[in-house]
C-alpha cells in the first residue's frame, strides 16, 4: 500500500508531534523527579510530595521516571509513618492515590499502587482523634469505613468509553481515509472528499475532548 506524498507528510507531521509530546513527557517527569528528591533531601516536605506527585502524574508507557517518582512517594510515606509523622505520610500516601486516579484511563496504570495507598490512607485517618461522632467507633470500624469510602466506584461512565471508541474511530478514519482517498490519479486534490474527511476528523477530536472530561 502507497500513500500519496501529500498523505505520508502528513502522516510524519503526526508522527513527530506525537514524539515532540513523548519526550516532554519524559524530560518533565525526570525534572520534577529530581525536584521532588532534592526538596525531600532539604526537608521541605510539601514541595517535594508536589513535585513527585507531578512527576507522577507525567503517566506515559514505559516512563521509568514516573515510576521512580511513585517508588520515592511510597518510600517516603513509609519512612514516615516509621517515624510516626502521620501527617507526612498520609501526604504522600494520598498523592500516590491522586495519581494514580490521574492517569486512569478505561484501565488504571498503577492499580497495585493505588490499592496499597487506598488502604494505608485508611489505617492512617482510623488512627486520627476521632469526632465526636466517632468516639464510639472501634479503630478496626473507623479503618473499614474509611476504606469502604475511597473504594468508591468513579470509574469511566461506560457511555462515555462509547463515545470516545467513536470519536477515536472518526478521528483515524477520517484522516486514514483523507490519506488513501483524498488525491486522484493525477495529484489532484479531491475537495469534497477531504472536506467530508476533515469534518469527520473535526468532529472526532471534539467528541475526543469531550469524552475524556466526561468518562
Amino acid at each position: 500500500m502507497k500513500l500519496h506524498p501529500a498523505a505520508a507528510r502528513y502522516a510524519a507531521a503526526v508522527a513527530l508531534v506525537f514524539g515532540v509530546a513523548s519526550a516532554r513527557v519524559l524530560v518533565e517527569s525526570r525534572a520534577a523527579l529530581d525536584e521532588g528528591r532534592s526538596q525531600l533531601a532539604r526537608g521541605a516536605v510539601d514541595p517535594g510530595v508536589r513535585a513527585l506527585r507531578r512527576a507522577a502524574h507525567l503517566y506515559l508507557p514505559g516512563n521509568p521516571y514516573n515510576a521512580d517518582a511513585y517508588d520515592a512517594l511510597e518510600r517516603f510515606a513509609r519512612d514516615q509513618e516509621t517515624l510516626g509523622h502521620q501527617d507526612h505520610a498520609l501526604l504522600a500516601w494520598r498523592a500516590v492515590r491522586s495519581s494514580a486516579l490521574a492517569t486512569r484511563w478505561i484501565v488504571i496504570p498503577h492499580r497495585e499502587r493505588l490499592d496499597r495507598a487506598n488502604r494505608r490512607i485508611a489505617r492512617l485517618m482510623a488512627l486520627l482523634p476521632p469526632t465526636p461522632e466517632e468516639r464510639d467507633t472501634p479503630v478496626a470500624r473507623r479503618e473499614e469505613l474509611h476504606y469502604a469510602l475511597l473504594l468508591e466506584d468513579r470509574a469511566p461512565e461506560p457511555a462515555w468509553v462509547l463515545v470516545l471508541g467513536v470519536a477515536l474511530a472518526l478521528w483515524i478514519g477520517g484522516a486514514f481515509y483523507a490519506a488513501r482517498h483524498g488525491w486522484d490519479d493525477a495529484d489532484r486534490p479531491r475537495a469534497r472528499t477531504l472536506a467530508a474527511t476533515g469534518a469527520a476528523v473535526a468532529v472526532g477530536l471534539m467528541l475526543f475532548v469531550a469524552a475524556l472530561l466526561r468518562a
